[in-house]
């Protein structure tokens, strides 16, 4: 079964200011009403990007961003095949 996208998805991300957790009385991210569900690879900041191992798959909201942190790849590097 399909699981569907809830406002705890955005809980981390860069944009999850807007969800409500703002004093300018934003109360939904722009984002939040397109985005979607994917798999993503995610390494963090500090790791080699040298072996398939060292990412991890998850499951994040298309447009969630980590800056600083971690990165999340729509798919593992070229260069690991």
């Amino acid at each position: 079964m399909k699981r569907l996208k809830t406002k705890q998805d955005c809980s981390g991300c860069d944009s999850n200011f807007y969800n409500g957790n703002n004093s300018m009385g934003v109360k939904e991210c722009w984002l939040y009403k397109d985005a979607k569900l994917k798999h993503k690879f995610a390494i963090g900041w500090w790791v080699s990007q040298g072996e398939p191992s060292n990412f991890y798959k998850t499951l994040k909201l298309n447009c969630y961003t980590e800056t600083g942190r971690v990165d999340y790849l729509d798919k593992l590097p070229a260069h690991l095949g």
